[in-house]
């Protein structure tokens, strides 16, 4: 996921639903005892997947590791049947984006996706190697989101093995450049979106304090820059004469401090600063950047209104400061269609006996779950294996024991979407 998440605003929304399926109806794509055991007896496979995608540095754009991920994602989609195509990724992005598309014999149209690029250097898997401890099987980018390509590719793996075809199309994206806001990859996530009557996106699978969530919304983020410019001078022999970009500079940081307004899902942190050239000279240009992150789309010309309010109370006569706003990733939103489908997912959950929550959380983060939102389309996001310490170096992790759960309701939840149940 994008940046680091944190938890915004949580409200229980839906309870555990203890329904939905069992042995023996017929709306059902497996009897749930038969794919229960399947997913278990596909477990291992899955731990073999997530140390060879573990094994392959794709930090966002490794010129190495992001074409040979590409190239390892495409062999595994072709031996599961897939049509697959490759786009370049815009922007400057290195690689190509892995679009893989399976046709059925009729039925809605699916969207599942992950992203392929993390947010480790090359060199990092020294210090970060695959590797299992107890529950947890950890290893540079597993969770954010090599956990969720695993998923993904065993899920298509049990479906293919049942001779599943009882939908439209399945179409598989896996993106580069997730990890610095998708900007080479955004708009292709938008048009096989609005392709698509649902899209399963397939980040991290939520914990909080023990308990498996759905995030029905993620951040959006925006970075802002304010370029202070001043008049230099030497700090003794002229300073009368000066205008000190960097005082201004403080001052404009203080007078935008009640932006920030976490109760209207709203963050606003300035966290850089450039400026001065030598300890004798007052500085003609400080630079000053900020996070900004907010829960609708509609927020945003809000802040940057505000923003530009503050920016025309100089403190110092002389000063000009000028602001760019450069939108990263929009927001995610749960609407009520995505809502019903994942109270489906929560029953769906419960026939294996786990226990999933569907939330009023927004995290922090921002996710391609936002691009994808934007065609309209209701988009469930958190479908990857259960896990923490995204981005915090050999920390990362996933649950062992959640593969076969993760890999039941991934199953179940693709083929009743596609029946349209």
């Amino acid at each position: 996921m994008t940046f680091r998440s944190t938890v915004l605003h949580l409200t229980l929304l839906l309870s555990i639903v203890t329904s939905g399926c069992s042995d023996g109806n017929a709306n059902a794509f497996f009897y749930s005892s038969t794919l229960d055991q399947r997913t278990k007896d596909e477990q291992p496979a899955v731990l073999k997947t997530l140390e060879e995608l573990v094994n392959i540095e794709s930090g966002t754009n490794d010129a190495i590791g992001i074409p040979e991920m590409g190239n390892y994602l495409e062999g595994r989609l072709k031996a599961l049947g897939a049509e697959v195509t490759r786009t370049p990724a815009s922007s400057g992005v290195v690689g190509d984006i892995i679009v893989g598309q399976f046709k059925g014999s009729g039925g809605r149209h699916i969207l599942m996706m992950a992203h392929m690029d993390t947010v480790y250097v090359r060199g990092s898997l020294a210090k970060a190697p695959f590797r299992i401890d107890g529950d947890q099987v950890l290893g540079a980018g597993i969770a954010d989101a090599k956990g969720g390509i695993a998923t993904i590719l065993h899920t298509l793996a049990l479906l293919k093995a049942q001779s599943f075809q009882q939908f439209g199309t399945i179409t598989v994206m896996f993106n580069t450049d997730e990890e610095k806001g998708s900007l080479g990859s955004n708009e292709l996530i938008q048009k096989l979106a609005a392709q698509s009557d649902i899209v399963l996106s397939y980040e991290t699978g939520f914990i909080y304090e023990g308990q498996e969530f759905f995030v029905t919304g993620t951040s959006g983020v925006a970075v802002v820059e304010a370029r202070v410019h001043g008049k230099a001078s030497h700090a003794g022999a002229a300073s009368p004469t000066a205008v000190n970009s960097m005082t201004e500079a403080a001052d404009l940081i203080l007078r935008t401090q009640d932006l920030q307004d976490p109760q209207q899902e709203r963050l606003f942190n300035w966290t850089t600063i450039k400026g001065g050239s030598a300890t004798n000279i007052i500085p003609d240009l400080t630079v000053v950047s900020a996070d900004m992150r907010y829960g609708r789309n509609e927020d945003l010309p809000l802040l940057e209104a505000a923003l530009a309010e503050r920016a025309q109370k100089k403190r110092l006569e002389g000063a000009r400061i000028d602001l760019q706003v450069t939108r990263l990733i929009p927001p995610y939103n749960a609407t009520d269609a995505a809502r019903g489908v994942m109270n489906k997912a929560v029953a769906i959950y419960a026939e294996v006996g786990a226990k999933l929550v569907a939330a009023n959380v927004r995290t922090g983060g921002g996710s391609d779950a936002g691009w994808a939102a934007l065609s309209g389309k209701p988009v469930v996001e958190n479908l990857g294996l259960p896990g923490g310490n995204q981005h915090a170096d050999a920390g990362e992790y996933v649950l062992a024991s959640a593969i076969p759960r993760r890999l039941y309701l991934s199953a179940r939840l693709v083929s009743e979407l596609g029946q349209g149940l």
